[in-house]
C-alpha cells in the first residue's frame, strides 16, 4: 500500500506524466526500489538513478519530507472501501492505448466496470448549450454505437456530454465519464445522480485524488484520456474555440479519428466550428449513412435508424 500511495502521490503531479517516465513505472520492481531507496533507506539516490527521472526523485523526496504518504495511504484505504479501483500501469487492465500517450498517468482511479476501459468506445462531445437539433442527433448517434456494441465516452459536463451519458444508459448501453476532477467530489453538481447511474453500468475514471484543487486546466489535461481511451471521436456542436476543439485536437495528436456532424446552416456558430474542425482534419458527417460507412451496420437496426436522415 505505501508503494501505491507512492505512486498516487507522483500522478498527482501532471509534469511528472511523461512516456518516459512510465516505461520505469511499467516494471513493478523499479516502483519497490525507489521506495525502498529513499522512504526505508533514506539513502541519497540522485547518482543512482537516470538524470532524466530525476525531478520524479525530487518530488519523491519531497513528499518524505513532508510525510504526505500517510494522507495518500489513508485516501487508498477510503476508496478501497468504496470499491473504487486502483488502476495502476503495470496491472493487465491498464489501457494499451493510454499507456502510448505522450503524457499518460501512472495509475487511473476507477468507479464501476474496469472492463469498460477495455470495451470498443467512441467519445461524444460538444457544446455544453447544445441547440434542440444537437440534442437530437447525439440521441440518433449514440442508438448507433449503442447498437454497434461501442461504449460510450464523455466527460459529464452539462449538455452534450449528459444528453450522451443518459441516452447510453435509456439505451441499455454501457457509458464511461472521464472526470475533470477526483473521482469522490463530482463536478458539475447537478450530474452527481446521473454519475451515481454510470458507476452501476459503466464507470467513472479520474487521475487525480482529492489533494488536487480543481482548476480550469484539468478540463484539458483530461482530454489526452478521454481520446486514448476511444477509436474515435465524435463532435457534435462547438463553436471556433472552446473544450470540444481543444479535445479534437488532442485527439489529431494521439492519431485518434474525428468525425464531425454538420450542424443545422441556420446555427451560425456551430457552422463556423464545423468549417475549422474540418479544415484541421475531421471527417465531416452529413448523415447516419456516413457512419455506416465509417463503423459498419449493427445486425438488429431500428426502423429509424434505417431512414439514414440528414443531420443538416
Amino acid at each position: 500500500m505505501q508503494e501505491t500511495a507512492l505512486l498516487a502521490c507522483l500522478n498527482d503531479s501532471q509534469s511528472l506524466k511523461k512516456k518516459e517516465n512510465i516505461a520505469y513505472f511499467r516494471d513493478s520492481a523499479f516502483t519497490q526500489k525507489l521506495f525502498a531507496d529513499i522512504f526505508v533507506n533514506h539513502s541519497n539516490t540522485r547518482m543512482d538513478y537516470p538524470e532524466a527521472i530525476l525531478p520524479v526523485i525530487e518530488k519523491a523526496e519531497v513528499a518524505r519530507e513532508k510525510q504526505l504518504l500517510d494522507h495518500y495511504i489513508d485516501v487508498i484505504k477510503r476508496y478501497r472501501q468504496k470499491n473504487i479501483h486502483i488502476l495502476q500501469v503495470t496491472d493487465s487492465e491498464y489501457p494499451l492505448k493510454l499507456a502510448k500517450i505522450p503524457d499518460p498517468p501512472f495509475l487511473v482511479y476507477v468507479k464501476g466496470r474496469i472492463e469498460s476501459l477495455s470495451r470498443p468506445a467512441v467519445a461524444i462531445v460538444g457544446t455544453r448549450k447544445i441547440s434542440p437539433d444537437g440534442a437530437e442527433n447525439v440521441q440518433e448517434i449514440v442508438r448507433f454505437f449503442v447498437q454497434l456494441g461501442y461504449t460510450i465516452v464523455s466527460g459529464l459536463a452539462l449538455g452534450t456530454d449528459t444528453c450522451a451519458h443518459k441516452a447510453a444508459l435509456d439505451l441499455g448501453g454501457e457509458t464511461i465519464a472521464v472526470l475533470p476532477g477526483d473521482i469522490e467530489n463530482i463536478v458539475p453538481k447537478e450530474n452527481q445522480e446521473l454519475a451515481e447511474n454510470i458507476s452501476r453500468s459503466g464507470s467513472l475514471v479520474s487521475e487525480i485524488t482529492p489533494f488536487m484543487k480543481m482548476h480550469k486546466g484539468r478540463y484539458i489535461e483530461r482530454n489526452r484520456i478521454t481520446s486514448a481511451l476511444s477509436r474515435a471521436v465524435i463532435v457534435i456542436e462547438t463553436g471556433e474555440s472552446g473544450g470540444s476543439i481543444r479535445q479534437a485536437e488532442t485527439a489529431f495528436k494521439q492519431g485518434t479519428p474525428v468525425y464531425v456532424i454538420r450542424p443545422d446552416n441556420t446555427n451560425e456558430r456551430a457552422v463556423a466550428g464545423f468549417d475549422k474542425l474540418v479544415l484541421e482534419g475531421a471527417t465531416p458527417i452529413n448523415n447516419l449513412h456516413d457512419l455506416v460507412v465509417y463503423f459498419g451496420k449493427a445486425q438488429n437496426t431500428t426502423s429509424r435508424m434505417t431512414t439514414l436522415a440528414d443531420f443538416s
